[in-house]
């Protein structure tokens, strides 16, 4: 979860075109989560349920451990809160990490939310990757909510992994430089999903 910082830019903020493609993400989702409801067998019909996943935004460097946002991610965290105001959030998942939770509170506010945190750990076995256990919590907490909608903020190395076991028909990279992505994950079927990725924020 570390990166390197980007030149210094000149910010705006570029929420009404996020929301355009969110918009139009969102559109897409009803018909097509109706067909693969249809194809299932009578009285056991699968709800879509939509996922909206970011990284969290720009963190400044210090305390290494656990680092606030910078400016930029600031600026970043309420152009998100625009963009997702209309979107149905029903529930916000964070890690336990600050960045997260800041990034997140914008969205909370406006929506009258509170955030629930669920801890990251890594894997005993390799230290380097995140533990399946703690992406399942997070899958489970948005299994929870069949048929509506929700937020996860989390990490470079987390993200992925949850679109990966929602069953996403592709797994991003997410490049250590980018705070810029907003993936639409349609769980349509136990296990699939589809994925849009959207850009969203600041722009030089």
């Amino acid at each position: 979860m570390k990166f390197n910082h980007a030149a210094p830019c000149r910010p705006r903020l570029n929420a009404v075109r996020a929301g355009a493609l969110l918009t139009l993400a969102l559109l897409l989702i009803p018909a097509f989560g109706a067909v693969r409801v249809k194809r299932a067998s009578a009285g056991a019909a699968f709800k879509p349920t939509t996922v909206f996943l970011v990284r969290h935004a720009e963190k400044d460097t210090t305390p290494p451990d656990d680092p606030p946002l910078n400016e930029l991610g600031r600026k970043r965290s309420q152009v998100l809160a625009l963009t997702l105001k209309e979107a149905g959030v029903k529930a916000i998942y964070t890690s336990q990490f600050l960045r997260t939770r800041q990034t997140a509170a914008p969205v909370a506010t406006l929506l009258g939310l509170t955030p629930a945190s669920i801890p990251v750990r890594m894997d005993v076995r390799d230290p380097r990757r995140v533990s399946d256990q703690s992406i399942r919590e997070i899958v489970d907490k948005i299994h929870a909510h069949a048929g509506e909608a929700a937020l996860v903020v989390g990490h470079s190395n987390t993200v992925p992994e949850v679109i990966r076991m929602l069953g996403g028909n592709i797994v991003p990279v997410i490049d250590e430089r980018q705070f810029d992505d907003l993936f639409v994950v349609t769980v349509y079927e136990k296990g699939k999903a589809k994925v849009a990725r959207l850009k969203y924020g600041l722009n030089d």
